[in-house]
C-alpha cells in the first residue's frame, strides 16, 4: 500500500485506533470524510498482537495504511513487579497516548485527533472524562493549533453498535478480549461489556475472525 502524501491542501484527520468496536465504528465515519491517518500504539497491552492484527484488518477493508507506534518496553516496565493482571496497567493510558497522537500529528501535518471514547467510558478512568479531553484539547490547541475531538462521546456501546451496522461494519474483525487469546475468553470484564453491547443492540455479535498467528 502506498503511503498517501499530505499537504497544505490534503490535511488528515489522525485516529487513535484500538482495533475494537468504538475505535472501528470511528475508523468508518472518518473515512467518508477526508484523509485520514489510523494509529494503533503498543504499549505492551496484553492483547496487542491480536488488536493490532484487528485493526491492521479494519485498515484495509477500506485500503488505508495502519501507521503503529512501539512502545513494549514501556508497558514492560509499568508490569514488573506486580502481580499478575488480565489488563497491563498503564497510569493515565489516554494522556500518554494523546501525547503521542499529538506529536505525530503535527509530523504528519493533520488537523485534528480523534479518540473513540463512548459515554460509558467516562466513569471508568480520570483520563477518558470529558473534563480531561476538554483541558487536554485546549492545550493541543494552544501549542499546535490542532483540535482533539470524541464524535462519539454521546453514545454508549449499543448505540455505537446500531450505528457501526448501518455504517457496514465488519465487527467479526473487531476484538475486545483483555487476554489476547485466539478466541475472546468471554468472562473478562471488556467480554462481558462487548456481549452485553450487542444484546442491547439487538445485534448478533459475529465471530471474531481474524488471523490465527497474527504478525
Amino acid at each position: 500500500m502506498k503511503r498517501p502524501i499530505f499537504d497544505d491542501k490534503n490535511r488528515p484527520t489522525l485516529l487513535l485506533l484500538s482495533g475494537g468496536i468504538e475505535s472501528g465504528t470511528l475508523l468508518h465515519m472518518l473515512a467518508d470524510e477526508g484523509p485520514l491517518i489510523p494509529l494503533f500504539v503498543d504499549y505492551a497491552q496484553r492483547a496487542a498482537s491480536r488488536e493490532r492484527a484487528a485493526a491492521t484488518a479494519q485498515c484495509a477493508v477500506l485500503d488505508l495504511e495502519l501507521e503503529t507506534l512501539e512502545l513494549g518496553s514501556v508497558g514492560e516496565t509499568f508490569r514488573r513487579g506486580l502481580s499478575w493482571q488480565p489488563h497491563v496497567p498503564l497510569p493515565q493510558r489516554n494522556l500518554v497516548l494523546l501525547a503521542l497522537a499529538l506529536s505525530l500529528a503535527e509530523a504528519r501535518r493533520a488537523t485534528r485527533i480523534c479518540l473513540a471514547l463512548n459515554r460509558e467510558d467516562t466513569a471508568d478512568y480520570p483520563s477518558a472524562t470529558t473534563g480531561f479531553v476538554h483541558d487536554f484539547a485546549a492545550l493541543a490547541g494552544r501549542i499546535s493549533g490542532i483540535a482533539v475531538e470524541t464524535p462519539l462521546i454521546e453514545l454508549d456501546k449499543a448505540a455505537i453498535i446500531r450505528l457501526g451496522v448501518d455504517l457496514g461494519v465488519d465487527y467479526s474483525l473487531t476484538y475486545s478480549c483483555l487476554l489476547g487469546r485466539p478466541a475472546p475468553c468471554g468472562g473478562c470484564p471488556q467480554c462481558l461489556k462487548r456481549h452485553t453491547a450487542f444484546a442491547a443492540a439487538g445485534v448478533t455479535d459475529p465471530a471474531t475472525n481474524l488471523p490465527e498467528n497474527p504478525p
